[in-house]
């Protein structure tokens, strides 16, 4: 899947530009406190085009608070497999991320977000372990930065410090668009991603990290909402380098992969 394919997809949904976060006339009045969860299981938990839980099932949960739907602040965690399934050693099966930021929304259909992530894996990763891998610890942190308008958006995310275990790689960057378009009066809504990850720094053998980490990914899917339920189905593909991306069981991580999920939000 390439760009032209997404391109020609969101050539055929075009007659969908009318809708809108609001009803025509009516003014949004966001919530001063707002707390919100949700929890969902999925097939597979897949991150930038990379399964986290080498092709098996994940339950996932997060918590929100907004204030005046403006600053807010959150967590979300699931279960992963992706850093026992590169080394040997390893104790690690849980991912929990931490973020907060400012988003609004500016003039008709317009919106921002601009925030700080950071992703912790607890767990045991042993020094001689991550030696043999020629990796460091994971926990990383991210600024980002994103505009939208009505059902498409942009995303700059940028590392601060070495991203996912790769050593020596700070000011990486991931750069992502996407939209969510609703089919007709069907319920359904068309989902379309494309991005790319793009490694910054030299490796500890004086290898440019470019050349061997990064990658694009791509994603379409459809949803349907059920009440407060969220049923989904997704297929997504990457163009990461066997060579690099290929796990302890001798499986690219990289490679297309299926994923349906259902999520309930409270």
């Amino acid at each position: 899947m390439k760009f032209r394919i997404l391109t020609v997809l969101f050539a055929l949904m075009i007659s969908q530009t009318a809708f809108a976060e609001e009803k025509e006339g009516e003014a949004y009045i966001p919530e001063r406190h707002k707390l919100s969860m949700n929890v969902g299981l999925a097939s597979d938990y897949v991150y930038r085009g990379l399964t986290q839980t080498d092709s098996n099932p994940s339950i996932q949960g997060g918590i929100d608070y907004a204030f005046k739907d403006f600053f807010y602040v959150g967590a979300w965690l699931s279960n992963t497999s992706f850093y026992n399934d590169l080394m040997l050693g390893a104790s690690s099966s849980l991912e929990v991320d931490g973020y907060t930021g400012f988003r609004d929304r500016i003039g008709d259909g317009w919106r921002y977000d601009v925030g700080v992530l950071h992703y912790q894996f607890p767990g045991t990763h042993p020094e001689t372990a991550l030696k043999a891998a020629r990796l460091v610890r994971p926990n990383s942190t991210e600024f980002y930065a994103s505009i939208g308008y009505k059902w498409v958006r942009a995303k700059y995310s940028y590392a601060v410090g070495s991203l996912f275990g790769i050593p020596n790689t700070g000011g990486t960057y991931y750069v992502e668009a996407e939209a969510e378009i609703p089919i007709l009066d069907t319920g359904l809504k068309l989902a379309l991603h494309a991005g790319r990850q793009v490694y910054r720094g030299v490796s500890p053998e004086g290898i440019n990290n470019n050349s061997m980490f990064s990658y694009s990914d791509y994603r379409v899917g459809l949803s349907k909402d059920f009440a407060k339920y969220v049923l989904s189905i997704a297929f997504t593909e990457s163009t990461a380098n066997a060579r690099y991306y290929t796990n302890l069981f001798g499986r690219n991580v990289g490679q297309a992969h299926f994923i349906a999920s259902v999520y309930r939000e409270f």
